[in-house]
């Protein structure tokens, strides 16, 4: 069961799924092109909500969008069967900068303190996880696709719970992008 597990791998393509009604992006083994899990908008859901699943379709993350807010911020709860936020599983928020020259947002504790901070290029190319001065993962956008294609390559040291967020970052990123091309 711990083999379905994507917080125990560490490298990943995630990949825009083709004509969905839902927003549902798949995230795959690099190596052999495998599905091993997807991030999914459950229809209707106001505000925004996402669920992460592995293959075996178990819940891993919940993320719900907080919906009055300053800045776009995403809200991170561990999974669960229900599929609904449980304040009690709170794991912190991802939060977008304001103003930025490129991608930026920080991922917040429920505390108030910086987990990580997200740092890209101007055009969104290629981004990188930093945390406390270090880079913790890297993610790269393929250029010329007719899908969005991502790959994510995360630090074998970080602990699994944190490559989880990390992961689960990088899509909420991609949707928040997705959602923003829509309004073009």
């Amino acid at each position: 069961m711990n083999e379905l597990l994507l917080a125990t791998q560490r490298d990943f393509l995630v990949r825009e799924k083709f004509l969905s009604i839902q927003d549902k992006v798949e995230i795959m083994n690099p190596l052999n092109q495998d599905t091993v899990g997807f991030f999914q908008r459950k229809l209707l859901s106001i505000p925004a909500l996402y669920c992460l699943y592995n293959r075996g379709l178990l819940n891993e993350m919940i993320v719900q969008q907080k919906l009055l807010a300053v800045r776009p911020t995403y809200k991170f709860y561990t999974g669960n069967d229900n599929d609904q936020p449980d304040n009690a599983a709170y794991e912190g928020a991802l939060v977008k900068r304001i103003i930025s020259v490129g991608p930026s947002y920080w991922f917040e504790k429920p505390d108030g303190t910086r987990l990580f901070e997200v740092q890209g290029d101007l055009i969104g190319l290629t981004y990188g996880i930093v945390q406390d001065g270090k880079e913790i993962a890297d993610i790269s956008r393929t250029l010329w696709a007719i899908r969005d294609t991502y790959g994510v390559r995360i630090n074998p040291e970080v602990p699994n719970p944190m490559a989880l967020l990390v992961l689960c970052s990088v899509v909420v990123i991609h949707a928040i992008h997705v959602a923003s091309r829509r309004r073009i």
